[in-house]
């Protein structure tokens, strides 16, 4: 099959010219008239969403921060509700740049208001004596920030149901345009499937079955099987488009190959990155503290301190390897113990008991710091009384179990079912912070010793909580 003047491309092109010219000018004129209208909508879709998210939870957490404050559970410097004042702020400038109706604007001016007299409210509150004002402030609690609140939250209803009303009338120009261009569809439509059915007919006929043949090698490639070879052809454009997909599906089992080796290589790079790793606020604060005994002139706690960094930092980068025994690591644990224990002596005690059977078996290294600095900062430091750590470790039935215990002020259900599922996850959830080393561990634990291994999680609030890790009883030699 040739062609002698004219190619497949020459053909595609001529037809395009008249299929797609009509199509674009009606497209355009079409677009054109509804642009507005539809920039319109969009705009009070994206206020009415800002809007009504806001009055979601605006009241509930200011009214809740201001009572907490008042009775003296919590401060202004932890709950801070001048930031929510702000991004209120935020949303009402946001709303009113965007809001064409003037009403709506005005409601908006006066939410602005609203918001600088609650400041004013809080700042009484703020300035006043928690303490010695409580019923002072009790009723200024009920009086103006619960009012202001309802004022707030009513007016933003009002600005609400103004944009629904807008965005009613918006649609319903929307749909009258729809309608119009659907006929125009129709009629522009029914013009070129003319020409299509004439085109077809001619020429049509001089590529169906080489193209077939094409499709069918792409049901092949669909179906995963990259060692077949497209069909040869006469017509010029279907035999260079047959060599191309043949170099696409070479090239298509070499990049998966590679991506195969580049993931696993970037996981495990991105695992070691991350174990290597030291909490810099960890090491200004030990270094903090040894200044500080230094200058009081303790130098035999100096050098217990220096003494438990030094084998700190030694049994952690463990000479670059991934590996070390039990033994190592409860040294490892020992030594940022002791450095913690001389920064929070008043809260906290802690114990280690290791059966001696497991000593020599092999873990990866950095496995128990990060779930001791969770309990310590997340769970000791949050509760108000005497905090005590305790280590554990046995074997039993072929595997290791170390916990992990302490009387820390523990998980609600909701917050143990999120940490197990991040630990599920294994850290994939970057903005979860709280939490990211133990999952961590538990990836790194399940990438080198399989599913059946890991952390398991178990918390009381108020009582404390327990991670128990779980690896296989494996020597050094074996290993």
């Amino acid at each position: 099959m040739k062609y002698r003047h004219e190619s497949i491309k020459a053909h595609i092109r001529f037809m395009q010219a008249i299929v797609f010219i009509p199509v674009i000018i009606m497209i355009g004129i079409l677009l054109y008239m509804m642009a507005w209208q539809n920039r319109q909508y969009r705009q009070s879709i994206r206020n009415l969403t800002m809007a009504t998210e806001f009055n979601f939870d605006f009241k509930s957490n200011i009214d809740y921060k201001m009572y907490r404050i008042v009775i003296g559970a919590d401060t202004f410097e932890a709950l801070n509700p001048y930031e929510d004042l702000d991004n209120s702020r935020k949303i009402f400038e946001q709303l009113k740049d965007s809001t064409p109706e003037e009403t709506s604007k005005k409601g908006l001016d006066g939410l602005l208001q609203l918001i600088g007299i609650l400041e004013k409210r809080i700042d009484d509150i703020r300035t006043s004596n928690i303490f010695g004002n409580y019923d002072r402030n009790i009723e200024r609690l009920d009086k103006d920030i619960y009012v202001t609140t309802d004022l707030i939250e009513e007016s933003m209803s009002n600005y609400i149901y103004n944009e629904t009303k807008n965005l009613e009338l918006t649609r319903q120009k929307l749909d009258s345009q729809t309608k119009q261009l659907i006929a125009l569809c129709i009629a522009v439509s029914a013009c070129i499937m003319v020409f299509l059915m004439a085109f077809v007919s001619s020429f049509g006929k001089k590529i169906i079955k080489p193209m077939e043949e094409l499709c069918g090698y792409t049901m092949k490639l669909v179906n995963g099987s990259l060692k077949v070879r497209a069909p040869k052809s006469n017509i010029r454009e279907i035999q260079m488009l047959s060599d191309q997909y043949d170099q696409m599906v070479v090239r298509i089992g070499e990049l998966i190959e590679h991506i195969k080796e580049e993931q696993e290589l970037k996981r495990k790079t991105e695992l070691k990155l991350l174990q290597a790793q030291i909490n810099p606020h960890f090491l200004y604060n030990t270094l903090d503290t040894i200044v500080w005994l230094a200058e009081g002139k303790r130098h035999e706690e100096v050098v217990k301190m220096i003494t438990a960094l030094s084998s700190f930092l030694r049994r952690g980068l463990n000479n670059g390897r991934d590996f070390i025994t039990v033994r190592g690591e409860e040294e490892h644990i020992k030594s940022y113990l002791q450095i913690q224990h001389f920064r929070y002596e008043d809260i906290m005690d802690y114990e280690i008991d290791l059966d001696e059977e497991i000593k020599d078996y092999s873990m990866l290294k950095l496995t128990l710091q990060p779930i001791v600095e969770n309990a310590l900062y997340h769970g000791i430091k949050n509760c108000r009384k005497k905090g005590f750590l305790k280590i554990s470790g046995w074997q039993e039935e072929g595997d290791i179990f170390l916990k992990v215990e302490d009387n820390g002020i523990g998980m609600k259900p909701e917050e143990l079912e999120k940490m197990r599922r991040l630990v599920c996850r294994g850290g994939e959830d970057v903005d979860q912070r709280e939490g990211f080393g133990i999952a961590n561990v538990a990836e790194r634990i399940r990438l080198n010793f399989g599913g059946a291994y890991g952390l398991q999680m178990e918390s009381e609030y108020g009582v404390g909580t327990k991670v128990t890790v779980k690896i296989p009883a494996v020597l050094k030699a074996d290993k």
